[in-house]
Formats: C-alpha cells, sequence, structure tokens
C-alpha cells in the first residue's frame, strides 16, 4: 500500500510538471496538422509579429521544405520538457517523430498561442 501511494504521488508530479497549458497545445496540434498537410502559409499565420519580421517568409518555407523533405511527415511529438513563465509564456521540447527518425524541437508560444519560438535542431538528431 505504501509502495502504492508513492507511485501514485510521484506520477502526479510528473504529469503536473510536464502538461501542457490548452493554448501551447493547440499551437503544436496545429503545427503538425499545418506541417504535414504542406500549408506552411498557415504555420507562418501562427508566428508572432516580431517572429514573422525575425525572418523572411520564405527562409521558413525553405526551412519546412527541407525536412519535409529529408524527414517525411510528423508522426507525433514527444514532450521531454516544458516550462511556463510569468510572462505568459510557455515552451515545450520534444522529440519530433517523423517517418524517417527523431528530430528534436522547441516550441515556445505566447498568451494569445502565437509561436514566438520554433526550432528544429538538425544537429540534435535523436537516434
Amino acid at each position: 500500500m505504501k509502495k502504492a501511494f508513492i507511485f501514485m504521488s510521484l506520477w502526479c508530479i510528473t504529469t503536473t510538471c510536464f502538461a501542457q497549458n490548452d493554448i501551447h497545445k493547440k499551437a503544436t496540434d496545429s503545427f503538425i496538422l499545418h506541417y504535414n498537410n504542406n500549408d506552411f502559409e498557415m504555420i507562418y499565420n501562427s508566428f508572432s509579429t516580431t517572429m514573422q519580421k525575425s525572418r523572411p517568409k520564405n527562409y521558413f518555407f525553405s526551412l519546412f521544405n527541407k525536412v519535409k523533405k529529408e524527414h517525411g511527415k510528423l508522426m507525433f511529438l514527444e514532450q521531454t520538457d516544458y516550462q511556463e513563465n510569468s510572462q505568459m509564456k510557455s515552451r515545450g521540447q520534444y522529440y519530433g517523430h517523423f517517418e524517417t527518425g527523431k528530430l528534436q524541437i522547441k516550441i515556445t508560444a505566447n498568451a494569445k498561442g502565437e509561436i514566438i519560438g520554433l526550432y528544429i535542431l538538425k544537429d540534435k538528431i535523436v537516434l
């Protein structure tokens, strides 16, 4: 009985630490949907104004096309870390499971659900 209580306590703590808020979850689900449908314009439109101004639109489209060509569709995201801060920002770190392997992906969203940070890390290929 004592072991069951300890296990349940640890499980609750772990689940709470890594649970995404609804806004962040919608941003990541939208990213997966639009990436797989080659609707890179919708991904770009989900970026904050600052993110859109950070690089030309063609930069992001080229990146998505390159990742898609090399790794295929994004099957799902396996969350490895999640943080929220007092500025109403949420950052999730994931293993992106693609048709041909895994890549590390980081997505940061603001309180409006806009993507304010997106990293697909080529050097962090997970084997």
